[in-house]
């Protein structure tokens, strides 16, 4: 008997660890631009002035005049779970953390706030971007998967075993419903340029549901995690642009899901 239980947990403690190693060669290679230099509490965020710089790229930052931003900040939040109210200070809890089955394994990471092309980096060597790591955030994730609200059966807030169940709000404006209709899609928009010219586009999905991406119409997924985009087919570039596109909009045209994500993991052709 000692002898089985002594097996079990040894497959145990060996599963744990494979899953941690396969987990660390997704989000951390050694010569992978990952952020992790800049100096951050747990738990905090920061949207410094005029951008910041890693390894040897340049992330955008915009400060606008009605105290919002746009562009790239950078952050070590972890929230996984709703907010009591709709506040900024609260809401900061979840446009700054990355959706994620667990607590934030990647450290320090990039949170973008996409308006026009402030969401760009720039490279100091032009080269090619063979992969970038991207996810959603917590208040992306929560619009996208439940809508305005987690109704209409009180469930338990994520992460908060004390909570009391409840029926739990997102506190995205004009968001009445989850987007998961048939055609609907949350997606990036990335563009590759080398000096003025544009080298190509990749479109990289946060959300697709059935018939949204022709090429595989039976895609029907909400990323819940960090995944790779590669960018090898935007060719040698100095900079990179992102936008986002979505199928759920308001009367302008505007996406009604916020227009964030995050980026960690960039790794260049050597």
């Amino acid at each position: 008997m000692k002898k089985l239980i002594y097996i079990l947990f040894a497959g145990v403690i060996m599963l744990f660890t494979a899953c941690e190693d396969d987990y660390d060669k997704l989000v951390k290679e050694p010569n992978d631009i990952t952020l992790n230099e800049l100096q951050l509490e747990k738990f905090t965020h920061v949207i410094p002035d005029g951008g910041f710089k890693s390894g040897g790229i340049t992330f955008n930052t915009k400060k606008n005049s009605d105290g919002t931003f746009s562009g790239f900040a950078y952050s070590r939040r972890s929230n996984r779970s709703f907010t009591w109210s709709g506040t900024d200070a609260a809401l900061d809890s979840n446009r700054f953390s990355v959706y994620t089955p667990r607590p934030n394994q990647t450290e320090v990471y990039a949170v973008a706030c996409v308006k026009d092309d402030d969401v760009y980096f720039t490279l100091d060597k032009a080269t090619v971007v063979e992969y970038i790591l991207v996810a959603n955030t917590t208040y992306a994730y929560f619009a996208m998967n439940y809508g305005k609200d987690t109704g209409p059966t009180p469930i338990a807030n994520p992460n908060v075993p004390s909570a009391p169940k409840g029926i739990w709000q997102t506190y995205a404006p004009g968001v009445e419903r989850a987007l998961n209709l048939d055609g609907d899609y949350f997606k990036l928009i990335i563009k590759g340029f080398l000096g003025d010219s544009h080298t190509g586009t990749v479109e990289f999905y946060l959300c697709c549901r059935k018939g949204a991406d022709s090429a595989n119409p039976t895609f029907n997924f909400l990323r819940s995690d960090w995944i790779k985009a590669d960018l090898q087919s935007l060719g040698v570039v100095d900079k990179v642009v992102f936008n986002v596109e979505c199928s759920y909009r308001d009367n302008n045209q505007q996406s009604l899901i916020p227009a964030w994500f995050c980026l960690d993991g960039i790794r260049l052709q050597k």
